[in-house]
């Protein structure tokens, strides 16, 4: 069985396995990429685990997930893009590259892909994303995806976040991006 759900020049995001957990560990106890990811701690062997599980059943349950990132070139894992329930209303678009891959649009790129399955193929009416305030690349990113700002919120655990989104018929009224290679090299 094809484990690759989305492709695109450079990429493609596919389902999760187990094995995953020495790939991922990297990125998840890395300094520079849990910067702004909740309280900016690394993340335990538990709960890499833990979010690997997490999105093996989410697939599974809705057909969407975090899915794990591919740098075709290489093979190499390097991340995550997806979908994931923020709350019981509302699909959170999120990203993590390791950074060794930052600043050559492959965020936007996987983003940009996912927020078209998303809309497209899930029927999504809507899509958020959020991202602590000084994460300047994750903001623009959602700005490049066309999402607009919404509000400044605590409720992501009692963390200062901005709160972006995008819905359907103003995703599907215009290009989110036509062609997310022609990104300034600032881009994740």
């Amino acid at each position: 069985m094809n484990s690759i759900v989305i492709e695109t020049e450079r990429i493609f995001l596919r389902e999760w396995f187990k094995e995953d957990f020495h790939y991922f560990k990297p990125i998840a106890t890395n300094p520079k990429v849990m910067k702004y990811i909740g309280t900016g701690e690394i993340w335990s062997d538990e709960r890499i685990q833990g979010f690997i599980d997490k999105n093996i059943t989410l697939y599974k349950q809705y057909g969407f997930c975090m899915w794990a990132l591919i740098y075709k070139e290489t093979q190499n894992f390097i991340g995550f893009c997806g979908l994931s329930p923020l709350n019981p209303h509302e699909v959170e678009i999120g990203w993590w590259l390791s950074p060794e891959y930052w600043g050559n649009g492959l965020a936007t790129e996987a983003a940009f892909a996912v927020m078209s399955y998303g809309f497209e193929h899930l029927n999504l009416p809507r899509i958020v994303s959020i991202a602590q305030p000084p994460n300047q690349r994750s903001i623009r990113v959602m700005e490049k995806l066309g999402m607009h700002f919404e509000k400044m919120s605590t409720d992501y655990h009692g963390i200062e976040v901005v709160y972006y989104a995008l819905d359907i018929e103003k995703a599907m009224g215009k290009t989110l991006v036509s062609d997310p290679h022609q990104l300034d090299d600032t881009e994740l």
